[in-house]
This record gives structure tokens, C-alpha cells and sequence, in this order.
């Protein structure tokens, strides 16, 4: 009687989802495939070649070799700035065959560039910028399709695995997804898809000490494509104060505006120095680093709502914001004070380990 115990326990537990592993295993693996082929030509390997002068006087070409997707079918591609900007020239492969470029615009900030491809491929696809899906979860699959080395397109799979605004003590200009996957020899660049084939953002860093990569999430892509197409560079808006933070406050709202700027937007809009911040543009504002991110979405130009507590009393504020001068101060890595956006050029490569 034990013995049949043990055998009906047994079938039982067969019965539940952690037996069902080989057959699930197989519909992921088959569901991988059909986002791998169902994207792949809209993946593409832009070349870039920038000379250099040597010692001698001579002009000495250098190669970077990058992974892009094309948006449109008009022929927009979006690449790393990394491997388009400045350069001499720029060029694209798909499916062995090489097409020349035009540039359209530049993001050094979120290394993010805008090219268009001067004659079309006969046949390719367009991956799609959808702003309105929701972000992808913690520990949900992420799926890259890149141009490593010399390959033609290939999938490399991983794990969304956070959600970051800053590294150490690189304050991000928004928030970034970090994911499990590698981007290294040619693969920076490439669009990362979720396992319904749901574009979530696209690859513009790696980390070093992980083996990982961070993206950029599709509504603050849309955002940087939005400009590059309509103005050829991002318009940052500016509103003219810093801000700082209350280390070890046991207050929900401890970033308050250290500094307004005179005649600046908020100065005239009737921000006060001290004035704690409690939502820019409807992005809560719990610590310095929540500021770039929420600024990043304002636009230069329009109206933007700033909340406050000033005393006891929540108050609201309309801010007209401008573009952003070119000499705004760039953000102090400190996690103490902050301006609103960061100045800093974008780099590929982040690292916790920066001083």
C-alpha cells in the first residue's frame, strides 16, 4: 500500500507544470525561431570609415563596424552614433550587399544615429517603434538579433535584469534597461525584441564587468528618431534650475531646487530655490537620478507641470521651456546634487568601477 502511495504521489506530481519541461522548452525554442526570422531583414552591418591623420602628415582610414534595423520603409536606419558620427563616410550591408547612407541626425548623449539608406534593398522589413507597450519585466526573455564579426544576422538570447538611471556614478540622461546580453565586435546597435517579438529598446552600452549591455527602451528612442528626422539633432528643453539632495532624509520628497536661475522658465514660472520637487511632467521625483529621466520626455517649447512642496503646501507650476543652451551645466556624479540633463558625451562602454 506505501509502495502505490508512492506511485500515485509520483504520477501527481508528473501532472503539474514541472514535468511539462521538455515540451515547453520546445515551444520556446520554436518561438524564439519565429521572432529570429520574422525580424532578421530588417537587421543590418553599417561600416564607417574615419580618417585620421598620422605622424607623417598621411591620412590613415580607420573601420567601425557596427549592427543597425531598419524604421521605415522610406530606408531609415537607426545605428550607434558611435559608428556614424564624424565619419567620412557610412555605409550599410543586407543580405550581402553593401547600400550607401546619408546621415540625418546625431545623438552623442544617447549614442543613438539616424541614417537613410540612399538606394533600397529589393526586400527587406521594418521593426517597429510602438510607445505605447508596457516595459518589459524583471527576468522577462530578451532577444538580440546582431551582425557579430562578419556573420549575417544572428539571435543571441538573455534576461532583462534591470532597470537602471545610473551606473556607479554615471548618471544615465534616462532610464535604461539592462539585459543579460553581450554586445561586443560589431554587434552594438542591435534591436532587442521580448519573446513575442515586441521591440523594447535598442542596444547603446555595454558593461564591462558583467558580460552585459544596456538599451535604450522604445519611448525615449521614439523620442531621439522623433528629432534626428525633424531637425537633424535632439532638441533637450531647459528650464533653468539645479537640484539637490537631502542625504539620509526620512521625508518622501528630499530633491529640492538648489538653485533657479534668473529670467530662466522656472524663475519665471515662480519655482522658488528650496521649493521640493514632487513630479516633473508627471515622472515622480524620489531621488537626483529621477530628474534627467523626466526631463528627457519635456519638449523645448511647450508647457511643462511641475509639482512642489513649498513649506507644507503642494503646489503646481506651468514651466514654458526653452532649448537648452549649449554652455548648460553638465550633471555633478555625486548623487548629491544634480542639474537637469547631463551635457556629457555618450560613450559605449559604462563601468561601476569609475572613479
Amino acid at each position: 500500500m506505501l509502495k502505490l502511495g508512492w506511485i500515485t504521489l509520483l504520477f501527481t506530481a508528473c501532472a503539474i507544470p514541472v514535468c511539462a519541461g521538455p515540451a515547453d522548452a520546445l515551444a520556446l525554442q520554436q518561438r524564439l525561431i519565429e521572432v529570429f526570422e520574422q525580424n532578421k531583414n530588417a537587421v543590418i552591418r553599417v561600416k564607417a570609415a574615419y580618417r585620421r591623420p598620422d605622424e607623417g602628415g598621411k591620412a590613415q582610414v580607420m573601420l567601425r563596424v557596427g549592427t543597425g534595423f531598419f524604421i521605415s520603409k522610406e530606408g531609415h536606419v537607426l545605428v550607434s552614433a558611435s559608428r556614424a558620427a564624424g565619419a567620412s563616410r557610412v555605409w550599410i550591408e543586407h543580405q550581402g550587399k553593401s547600400y550607401a547612407t546619408e546621415a540625418i541626425g546625431h545623438d552623442r548623449v544617447t549614442n543613438v544615429s539616424v541614417l537613410r539608406v540612399l538606394e533600397l534593398p529589393e526586400e527587406f522589413t521594418i521593426i517597429t517603434l510602438d510607445t505605447n507597450a508596457a516595459q518589459p519585466r524583471m527576468g522577462a526573455i530578451a532577444i538580440g538579433i546582431t551582425c557579430p564579426l562578419d556573420f549575417e544576422p544572428s539571435p543571441s538570447m538573455g534576461l532583462v535584469t534591470g532597470m537602471d538611471k545610473k551606473l556607479g556614478n554615471k548618471v544615465f540622461p534616462t532610464e535604461y534597461i539592462r539585459t543579460s546580453i553581450s554586445v561586443e565586435a560589431g554587434q552594438g546597435g542591435c534591436p532587442i525584441l521580448d519573446v513575442n517579438g515586441r521591440f523594447i529598446g535598442m542596444s547603446v552600452a555595454s558593461i564591462t564587468e558583467l558580460d552585459a549591455s544596456y538599451c535604450l527602451p522604445v519611448a525615449a528612442l521614439a523620442r531621439v528618431r522623433d528629432d534626428l528626422v525633424f531637425s537633424g539633432h535632439i532638441i533637450h528643453s531647459w528650464m533653468g534650475f539645479e537640484v539637490a539632495e537631502e542625504l539620509g532624509s526620512d521625508t518622501a520628497n528630499a530633491v529640492y531646487l538648489s538653485t533657479v536661475i534668473d529670467g530662466a522658465p522656472a524663475h519665471q514660472a515662480g519655482l522658488l530655490p528650496g521649493d521640493y520637487l514632487v513630479s516633473i511632467a508627471g515622472y515622480t521625483i524620489d531621488n537626483v537620478s529621477d530628474v534627467p529621466g523626466a526631463v528627457f520626455f519635456t519638449r523645448a517649447n511647450q508647457f511643462t507641470t511641475i509639482e512642489v512642496l513649498r513649506g507644507e503646501e503642494l503646489m503646481e507650476f506651468s514651466v514654458k521651456t526653452l532649448p537648452r543652451p549649449e554652455m548648460s551645466p553638465a550633471i555633478q556624479h555625486a548623487s548629491v546634487s544634480a542639474t537637469e540633463q547631463s551635457n556629457e558625451p555618450a560613450i559605449e562602454r559604462v563601468s561601476a568601477l569609475v572613479p
